[in-house]
């Protein structure tokens, strides 16, 4: 495969790299026109998910938005991996004829503009054993090319043994809102994976699940979405007396429609959603800042040069928002290489004054939308899309209450922030990028 120009990692050695990920096992992926991000320690490859240095993979599942299945069978193939595969889509953008080990199924979505943006593995190897896998990434080229994404690789999670004395659970309950999560589907096809997720011990976990499913919510509110989001943070994330000014940021790569002003939606649900903790409720938010390319930032990037764009905001939507432009940051990354890798890595986070410590971080595939995310509504909560993500607290992981940013703290692991601090706000000359206009051109 070299001979014909691609770059590929030796296989066998992930586990390696995987270890030194330690506590927080979170990746981004290598761009290839970036060759700095080569040898990175935090970058990642498809194919290095699939190492055989993990395991022999007898059985897959992959949830995904958009799906090119002749792609996906030959990452297997640099891995060096054969196996049976489940995948539930949103969009296939291959014709390729299916092999009697792979299922491929197309998900039909109750709501109009509902979306199965959900991005997650579960890999079964030959002893039984599983990881899971968060990803922001699509399983296509371009989603593993050149764009920003982030990924989260559980540890191996074992079989419980028929004599164990608990039920596999982590203190996160990850395992339960995972099962809950595949249950809603109804789906046969993920009738196996349910019970062999009952039947894996997930104790090793230290993260959150935080997904979303499309419905109308009056009594499971605290299950999903942002509801699900507020009602992690106010159990178990605490802030120091000055919380006020821990700025919230938010970073994704579609824009949605958030009413005519910032209290409509942005303010009254997910802001609030987003300062909740275990000592207070404020009644003044912090500072929102949201992270969205500029058309100057897409100007600078390998996808302009390609002709391609991983983004979506519509020119109708900006112009009954104008008033978001005063909450927009550039994208800036020189510090990992991927300053000109636009992100299609969706991530929100609150953060410490002095930019040192965040008291949390959530990885995901919710773009900042109320399909996303959820909306209140008079008589009930409405969500429209699947998404599924994972936040990180500092009371599971570290066992202190924040987590730091920057090199000066020794004693703990500093956290991969995936963007340059302090953020670059727009000039005045600066606009969102509308990528109708780019993707017409």
């Amino acid at each position: 495969m070299r001979d014909f120009g691609y770059n590929i990692v030796e296989p066998g050695k992930f586990a390696e790299k995987y270890a030194l990920s330690l506590p927080y096992h979170i990746f981004f992926t290598r761009i290839d026109e970036s060759r700095k991000t080569y040898n990175q320690q935090f970058s990642i490859t498809f194919p290095e998910i699939l190492d055989i240095s993990f395991g022999e993979i007898v059985n897959s599942l992959h949830l995904t938005y958009i799906l090119d299945v002749e792609w996906l069978c030959l990452q297997y193939l640099l891995a060096g991996q054969s196996t049976n595969m489940t995948i539930l889509y949103g969009e296939r953008r291959d014709e390729e004829e299916l092999d009697d080990n792979i299922t491929a199924i197309h998900m039909k979505m109750p709501f109009e503009f509902g979306c199965h943006h959900s991005k997650i593995m579960i890999l079964q190897y030959k002893d039984n054993g599983i990881r899971v896998v968060v990803s922001t990434a699509n399983l296509f080229f371009e989603d593993w090319q050149n764009s920003t994404q982030g990924i989260w690789i559980s540890p191996h999670l074992p079989r419980l043994s028929k004599a164990a004395k608990h039920n596999g659970e982590s203190l996160t309950n990850f395992k339960k809102d995972l099962q809950r999560y595949l249950s809603s589907y109804r789906n046969p096809a993920l009738k196996r994976w349910r019970k062999l997720v009952k039947k894996t011990d997930f104790s090793a976990i230290n993260v959150c699940l935080i997904a979303s499913i499309p419905g109308h919510f009056e009594h499971t509110v605290d299950l999903w979405g942002y509801k699900k989001l507020a009602n992690v943070l106010s159990q178990h994330v605490t802030l120091p007396p000055d919380a006020l000014k821990w700025s919230i940021i938010a970073q994704s790569s579609a824009v949605g429609s958030f009413g005519p002003k910032y209290g409509s939606w942005l303010s009254k649900e997910i802001v609030w959603s987003m300062t909740r903790e275990t000592e207070r409720d404020l009644n003044n938010y912090p500072k929102f800042q949201f992270i969205y390319p500029s058309v100057k930032n897409y100007e600078q990037s390998f996808d302009y040069q390609n002709g391609t764009s991983c983004f979506s905001y519509s020119r109708e939507v900006h112009s009954k928002q104008q008033w978001i432009k005063s909450y927009l940051y550039q994208w800036k990354a020189a510090r990992t290489e991927r300053d000109q890798a636009m992100p299609h890595i969706k991530s929100y986070t609150r953060i410490s004054s002095d930019l040192k410590r965040i008291a949390w971080f959530v990885l995901t595939s919710a773009n900042l939308s109320k399909g996303a995310w959820g909306v209140q509504r008079e008589d009930d909560y409405y969500i429209t899309n699947y998404e599924v993500g994972i936040a990180f607290l500092p009371k599971f992981i570290t066992r202190i209450t924040t987590f730091p940013i920057t090199d000066e703290d020794l004693t703990n692991s500093i956290f991969p922030i995936p963007y340059d601090l302090p953020l670059c706000p727009y000039d005045s000359s600066d606009s969102p990028l509308i990528t109708r206009e780019f993707l017409n051109e």
